[in-house]
Order: C-alpha cells, then structure tokens, then sequence
C-alpha cells in the first residue's frame, strides 16, 4: 500500500533529523531558555510526529483489516508497536522532564533511547522497500 510507504518513509525521514540534528542541539541552548524553547519545540514537533504515528496505526490496521498481512506485515507491525512504547515510555518522560529544566542526563538518555525508535522506523522503511521490488 503507497499510502504506508508515504507514511513510514516520512517517520523515517523525521526521526533521522531528530536523531542526527535536533536532539544533540539540546546540548547548546543557553540554560535559562531551555525550557520556554523545549516547550513550544515539543509542540511544534507533535503537530508533525503524531499525525505520522496515528496515520501508520491506522494504515497498518487497514492493512490486517483486508487480509493483505504477511510476515514482513508482521514485523513491521512489531517494529510500529515497538515505536509506540519507545514514545510513551521513554521519550515522552524524558521530555516532560526536560520542559522543566535543561538537565544533560535527560538529553543523553532521550538520545540514547531515540535509536531505538530510529532503527524501528528505518527498518520499517527498508522492509517497504523490498516489498515494492
């Protein structure tokens, strides 16, 4: 389904920024303005990241819903729900910390843990690029 592949490739896209770019610039933003900036970034980011995530929800169960499910629909699905537990049970603590204060620990845990999501969504891409060969 194109659709998906739009979806997870954009997942993909986004969350390699976020890897290589936005997170480690954490790090240099002055201390008294991290958290009004950390705040309307996590926003912001949200008006991108959770229509995408709710869009490979929806996408993927239309997908089991007309029976076209396989082994790699199945491990994408695992790789989706795996992203979803990253999100809500390591990111979103981390950022919810961080709204209060810059702390660096926190910086390098969401790091840490972020690759985690960006494997998920990266092999999820790739395995939508073996399906359309």
């Amino acid at each position: 389904m194109i659709e998906s592949t739009v979806v997870n490739f954009g997942l993909c896209i986004l969350i390699w920024l976020v890897q290589l770019v936005i997170y480690p610039s954490f790090e240099e933003i002055e201390e008294s303005r991290f958290p009004q900036w950390h705040k309307r970034y996590t926003l912001r980011i949200s008006c991108l990241v959770l229509p995408l995530m709710l869009s490979q929800v929806v996408l993927f169960g239309h997908l089991i819903y007309q029976n076209s499910f396989n082994a790699v629909s199945l491990i994408q699905g695992l790789l989706i729900f795996s992203a979803w537990v990253v999100t809500f049970t390591l990111s979103v603590p981390c950022h919810k910390k961080l709204s209060k204060k810059k702390d660096t620990y926190q910086i390098k845990r969401l790091i840490a843990s972020n690759w985690l999501r960006t494997v998920a969504w990266t092999t999820t891409s790739i395995l939508d690029l073996i399906n359309l060969t």
